[in-house]
């Protein structure tokens, strides 16, 4: 397994602050954090140097530290959990990170996106956050209007509603691999008090607070970018995935205890692989096209850039 690459020491205050370091199923671990990174903003360079970056649901701020460590020009990290926000502002300015290339704001992030200018960011990170909204399909419409080119996902996808949570077990004796070719999507209950954050968007059920939780399969999220006119391409785990996985075989408490924190991406339906995609789009009768930009520049004459050279694993 090629795990060369490492951004984050293992006695980083981003992993040794983090409370999920021991989550199943994507830890934040020193080994997982940084293959994480690797893949999804390392490889992608040409969409983070230089770009004016958001970052939903930014939590502490690890993603938009790792960007700006990968030269983006400016990151806007949005959550609504001020406790993360503050801890996130303590953590770049031990790291005496310049205030003029980051900001973090306790904020909605349908009521920035749909408050923004048309193409405020050049790239958004959504990372483990579109499966917490109940309108995953108005995010991505939204998202596209907000980025000049470059979407960087990263979600839980059909098969992990058969997994984890009270309502797997009612999910999981009906679904078969054909189910998951389907373009459907399950929504599933869950705590909307987490570990250190709260869920947005929560009602109260039997004494209890509750949010919905979606996890459209894969088909459905490429019939989503196809009716948005959005191009996607999905990202390379092979090198840090150790053996084949089916998703069946991460259901017992036992087998998911046993299991690599990559078998979820080699599952290939736990978790959505990552996608990124770039507009060709026509808006208003022009076509959109992704750039590589100078750091600090709002415009280039450089070639657009594709967004992901490599296949699928």
């Amino acid at each position: 397994m090629a795990a060369s690459f490492q951004l984050f020491a293992p006695d980083s205050e981003f992993l040794t602050t983090d409370t999920r370091a021991t989550r199943w199923a994507i830890p934040y671990n020193h080994a997982c954090l940084n293959a994480r990174v690797d893949v999804l903003l390392n490889r992608n360079r040409d969409n983070v140097a230089g770009a004016r970056v958001l970052d939903l649901a930014s939590h502490i701020g690890t993603f938009s530290y790792a960007a700006l460590q990968m030269d983006a020009a400016s990151v806007h990290g949005v959550d609504t959990e001020a406790d993360t926000i503050r801890r996130a502002g303590i953590l770049f300015a031990n790291r005496s990170v310049p205030q003029a290339r980051y900001r973090f704001e306790v904020r909605d992030a349908f009521d920035l996106l749909e408050t923004c200018d048309e193409d405020a960011y050049d790239t958004i990170f959504c990372f483990g956050m579109l499966y917490y909204t109940a309108e995953p399909y108005r995010l991505l419409t939204l998202m596209k209007r907000a980025a000049r080119g470059t979407i960087l996902l990263d979600t839980f996808t059909a098969a992990y509603a058969a997994l984890q949570g009270k309502d797997a077990l009612s999910i999981h004796p009906h679904v078969t691999d054909e189910v998951l070719n389907l373009p459907i999507q399950f929504t599933t209950l869950t705590q909307a008090e987490k570990k250190d954050y709260t869920l947005p968007e929560s009602f109260p059920h039997k004494d209890r607070n509750l949010s919905l939780t979606t996890f459209p399969s894969i088909p459905l999220l490429e019939t989503w970018f196809q009716s948005l006119n959005l191009k996607s391409t999905a990202m390379d785990w092979s090198a840090y995935i150790e053996r084949p996985c089916h998703w069946k075989e991460l259901w017992t408490p036992e087998q998911k205890k046993a299991s690599h924190w990559a078998d979820v991406y080699s599952a290939g339906c736990a978790r959505l692989t990552g996608w990124t995609w770039r507009e060709p789009v026509l808006r208003f009768g022009k076509v959109r096209t992704r750039q590589a930009l100078r750091p600090g520049s709002g415009k280039s004459n450089a070639p657009a850039q594709p967004v992901c050279r490599a296949g699928t694993p």
